[in-house]
């Protein structure tokens, strides 16, 4: 018959608090991870719900692409590059040369906006690249003559130049670099 220690009182409380630990370590890890699933389930969500709602409404778009399209710049009907002399026409100093340069700059700037946010993994650029790649990569190169020449008159190389990242990185199918 054995005779009571304290020492195997103590050894067999030490031996069970050591287990109890583990255990509560692990349920904290699992926790952890389920928290930072968590989080990064929100912050998807948050990107892809930015490309969504982000970019002006539908029926502002297509306010502006009307109106384009009314002008000599036929931006919905296009099918090919600006020509010079639609370039150099949007460069002439009479009242409607200036109201389609203004449309057209709002709506080279409402692309612009939504590409920086792309940069700026503000939104998704999967779910983006799904909804406007198209649009994008055709308005991107239908303008890109007038794009090269307000560069040059401005002597602004910087302009336009998300939009032309993240159209260019959704050619190549590479994910748009991030600006932050």
């Amino acid at each position: 018959m054995s005779t009571f220690q304290f020492t195997d009182l103590w050894s067999f409380f030490a031996g069970v608090g050591g287990l109890a630990t583990a255990i509560i370590a692990y349920l904290a890890y699992r926790q952890l991870q389920a928290m930072k699933t968590s989080i990064d389930d929100a912050k998807n969500w948050n990107k892809i719900n930015s490309a969504f709602s982000y970019l002006p409404k539908s029926h502002e778009f297509n306010e502006i692409e009307q109106f384009l399209n009314a002008s000599f710049i036929k931006l919905i009907d296009r099918t090919s590059k600006l020509t010079d002399a639609e370039v150099a026409r949007l460069f002439e100093e009479t009242p409607k040369a200036n109201e389609v340069k203004i449309k057209l700059k709002n709506y080279l700037n409402l692309l612009e906006g939504f590409c920086t946010a792309v940069e700026m993994g503000a939104v998704d650029p999967d779910a983006a690249k799904a909804m406007y790649y198209y649009k994008f990569a055709r308005h991107y190169e239908e303008l890109l003559p007038y794009i090269l020449e307000v560069r040059t008159k401005l002597n602004a190389p910087e302009i336009f130049t998300s939009f032309e990242r993240v159209v260019n990185s959704w050619k190549t199918n590479e994910s748009p670099a991030k600006k932050y």
